[in-house]
C-alpha cells in the first residue's frame, strides 16, 4: 500500500471536477451543529459503485465494464465506466446502443444498490470506531472528523495511515490503495485536496497553507451555483487566486451574497466543520416469496401488507413518515431499490402506498422479485394526536371523560386546534350543545357550535 505524504499546493492537485454544493453533502440522514470537527479528512473512492461489482468479478478487472444507470426501464444509459471502457470512447449517460457501437466487447452489468448501501453504512460504522465524528457525503465518500485525534495516532500523516490500514478491515487491498485522502481545514478544503490527491495517497494541508493551496484550483471547485460558476470564467477569472483579487463591493454588486460567500470559500476564510452524523434507527418489514413474483397486482398487495406491519411496530408510534425506500431481492441475484420522500410527513397507508406506487409504474423491477422489503428511514415530527385529552398524564383518564363545560380545554387540544386554524385559516371542529333533550324531532335535540377555544 501507498504510504500518505504529505504535498504542497500545486496547481496540478486542482484540476478536479466540480464539486456538489456543501447542502449536497449533508443529503442523507441528519446532522447536529452543535458540535463538530475543525480538522477535516474526507476518504474518497470514486466509481464507488463500479468498483464493488469488479471485486465482485474480478475476472471482468481487466476488461471492458460498463455499469448501467439504476431505476431505469426503458432507454438504459450508461452509469459508471472502467478506465479500458473510457479509453474506447464509452461516457456516462451514452445509451447502450452508442456504447456497445462504440466497445462491441463491453460488459454491461446491473446495478445492486442494496449491496452499496450495506456497503456504505459497513463503512460509516468503521470509520467510526476511530473518531465519534463522522459524516457521509454520498456513497464512496465519507468525511471524519480529527480533532483531538492527534494524541491518540500522531501526526496527519500517521492518522492517514491509521484509516488506510483500518479500511483494510472491509476492503481487499485494491479498493484501498484505490481511496484518495484529503486532510485540511474543513470539509470544503478536504474535499477538494482529496479530489487532487492520487489512487492510495493522500493530500495533507496544514491551516497556514490552506489559502495558498486553494490559490491556484479552479473557480469549478467552490461549492457554489453552477451559473456563477460559468459567469467568471466567461469573466476571465480561472482561478481562486483570481477571484481573491477583487474586493468583496465588487464581487458583491455582481453576484450578490453569493459573491462575498465564494470569496470566503476562496481565501480559506470560511471553514465548514465536520458535523457528527445522526441516522435514526429505521423501522424495516420484509416477506419472502415462495415462488418469484412479477405480477403488479400481488406486488402491490405485499406491499399494502408490508406497510401495514411496519406502521403496526411499537418504535414508530408517535412518530410520522416522510422517507420510504422500498427494496427487493430480484430472481437470479441482484437487487431493486425504490426510495421516495414524501411531501408531507404522514402515518396513513394509503397516502405511503400511493407515492410508492406512482414510482413503482415509472420505474419497476427489471425481473421477478423473491423477496420485498420496506424501510421507513426517515422520520417527520412527532405526533401528538394520541395525547389530545393527556390520556398519559395523571388524571388524564377523568379529564377525557368530562365535558368541556366543566372545565378547562386541555393545553394539547388548544395547541391542535391553533394548529388547524393556521393551516386552514378556521378552526374545523364543533362541540355539541344540548338544545331540547326532550323533543320528538331528532334535529331539535343537539345543536352544533364553532369550536374555538
Amino acid at each position: 500500500m501507498a504510504h500518505p505524504t504529505t504535498s504542497k499546493p500545486r496547481s496540478r492537485m486542482c484540476g478536479v471536477p466540480t464539486h456538489p454544493t456543501v447542502r449536497g453533502w449533508e443529503h442523507r440522514g441528519t446532522t447536529t451543529t452543535q458540535h463538530g470537527s475543525r480538522q477535516a479528512l474526507c476518504a474518497w473512492l470514486p466509481t464507488f459503485e463500479l468498483r464493488l461489482e469488479l471485486v465482485r468479478t474480478p475476472e471482468l478487472d481487466s476488461t471492458s465494464v460498463a455499469l448501467l444507470s439504476p431505476g431505469e426501464n426503458t432507454r438504459r444509459t450508461i452509469w459508471q465506466v472502467s478506465e479500458r471502457a473510457s479509453i474506447a470512447g464509452v461516457r456516462p449517460g451514452q445509451l447502450i446502443s452508442q456504447a456497445i457501437a462504440l466497445c462491441p466487447s463491453l460488459t454491461l452489468l446491473e446495478p445492486d444498490p442494496a449491496h452499496y448501501d450495506a456497503t456504505q453504512e459497513e463503512l460509516l460504522e468503521t470509520l467510526s470506531g476511530l473518531s465519534p465524528i463522522v459524516e457521509p457525503a454520498g456513497r464512496g465518500r465519507i468525511f471524519v472528523g480529527m480533532d483531538g485525534l492527534g494524541r491518540l495516532y500522531g501526526s496527519p500523516s500517521h492518522q492517514v495511515e491509521r484509516v488506510l490500514h483500518t479500511l483494510l478491515k472491509i476492503f481487499p487491498s485494491p479498493l484501498v490503495a484505490a481511496t484518495r485522502i484529503g486532510w485540511a481545514p474543513g470539509k470544503f478544503g478536504a474535499w477538494v485536496a482529496a479530489a487532487g490527491a492520487g489512487p492510495g495517497r493522500a493530500v495533507i494541508v496544514p491551516d497556514q497553507e490552506l489559502p495558498e493551496f486553494l490559490s491556484p484550483c479552479p473557480v469549478s471547485v467552490l461549492p457554489v451555483d453552477a451559473v456563477m460558476t460559468e459567469r467568471l470564467e466567461r469573466l476571465g477569472i480561472e482561478t481562486l487566486g483570481d477571484l481573491i483579487r477583487f474586493p468583496n463591493p465588487a464581487l458583491v454588486g455582481q453576484f450578490g451574497p453569493d459573491g462575498q460567500e465564494a470569496r470566503a470559500w476562496a481565501m480559506g476564510e470560511r471553514i465548514d466543520s465536520v458535523q457528527p452524523y445522526y441516522r435514526p434507527q429505521p423501522i424495516r418489514a420484509s416477506m419472502e416469496f415462495h415462488t418469484p413474483v412479477g405480477q403488479v397486482d400481488t406486488l402491490h398487495g405485499a406491499l399494502d401488507r408490508l406497510l401495514e406491519r411496519a406502521l403496526a411496530r411499537l418504535e414508530r408510534k408517535g412518530r410520522s413518515i416522510q422517507g420510504v425506500r422500498l427494496g427487493a431481492r430480484l430472481e437470479n441475484e441482484g437487487s431493486w431499490t425504490l426510495e421516495t420522500i414524501l411531501r408531507e410527513p404522514t402515518s396513513q397507508r394509503d397516502r405511503i402506498a400511493f407515492t410508492i406506487r406512482t414510482r413503482m409504474a415509472l420505474a419497476p423491477p427489471l425481473r421477478a422479485v423473491e423477496a420485498l422489503m420496506v424501510e421507513f428511514f426517515q422520520f417527520g415530527p412527532a405526533t401528538s394526536q394520541n395525547d389530545l385529552f393527556g390520556r398519559a398524564n395523571p388524571g388524564g383518564r377523568e379529564e377525557n371523560g368530562r365535558e368541556l363545560s366543566e372545565g378547562v380545554v386541555p393545553a394539547s387540544l388548544r395547541e391542535a386546534v391553533t394548529e388547524l386554524k393556521l393551516k386552514l385559516g378556521f378552526s374545523p371542529l364543533y362541540r355539541v350543545v344540548e338544545i331540547d333533550p326532550w323533543s320528538r324531532i331528532p334535529e331539535r335535540r343537539h345543536a352544533l357550535l364553532n369550536f374555538d377555544p
